[in-house]
């Protein structure tokens, strides 16, 4: 009897990596095994035997987006400034989806329950080290004492905005830099939109 065939951990990153691709650019329903596997000179038996099926294989690419993007938000630094954090984090977030614009779609606008891997914020995992800041932000009296999830939500709806909108090209041609400029504005208005009024 044969042995069965050992898939290796970089055809696993390259499947997950296409899948995530064809879920951004054609939704759940244009996410095609056949093509998965053809893309990544592979076949479907492939698939099959690392993700069991292709809900499988969606629920792979949420775990990813969603572990990718927790390990860059705990990796900023945390200092003795919350304010500063908020900066910090709002940075490396942009920062994120710019380098991994497929993971962000899925993370940020999972088409599909299978791909809802840690719940929506702000409940969920990934928003872990933003609320983290929002509460010593309320500790420290600089932000009013209000339900820091209800704070997170509408910090997180601004600059989900201002990224989306960049990454669907709004902002072309506009330069990386002067957008950088448009970003950290975007982030000063509202950290200094919170501040708590004496």
């Amino acid at each position: 009897m044969p042995r069965p065939k050992i898939y290796d951990d970089d055809l696993r990153r390259r499947l997950v990596a296409r899948a995530a691709t064809m879920l951004a650019e054609l939704g759940p329903s244009g996410l095609a095994l056949r093509q998965v596997a053809a893309a990544e000179g592979t076949s479907t038996t492939a698939i099959y035997s690392m993700f069991e099926d292709r809900a499988g294989l969606m629920r792979e690419v949420g775990v990813t987006a969603s572990r990718s993007f927790i390990e860059a938000q705990r990796a900023v630094p945390v200092t003795d400034d919350p304010f500063a954090d908020l900066f910090s984090l709002g940075r490396a977030y942009r920062q994120w989806a710019l380098e991994n614009p497929t993971l962000y779609f899925v993370l940020m606008a999972p088409p599909a329950e299978d791909m809802r891997m840690s719940g929506p914020l702000p409940q969920a995992e990934a928003a872990g080290a933003l609320r983290d800041v929002i509460l010593r932000l309320i500790e420290a009296e600089l932000f009013p004492a209000l339900n820091p999830d209800l704070i997170l939500g509408l910090i997180w709806a601004s600059v989900h905005g201002f990224v989306a909108l960049e990454l669907a090209g709004y902002y072309r041609p506009t330069p990386r830099e002067q957008l950088d400029r448009m970003y950290q504005a975007q982030l000063d208005a509202i950290a200094r939109g919170w501040l708590k009024r004496s």
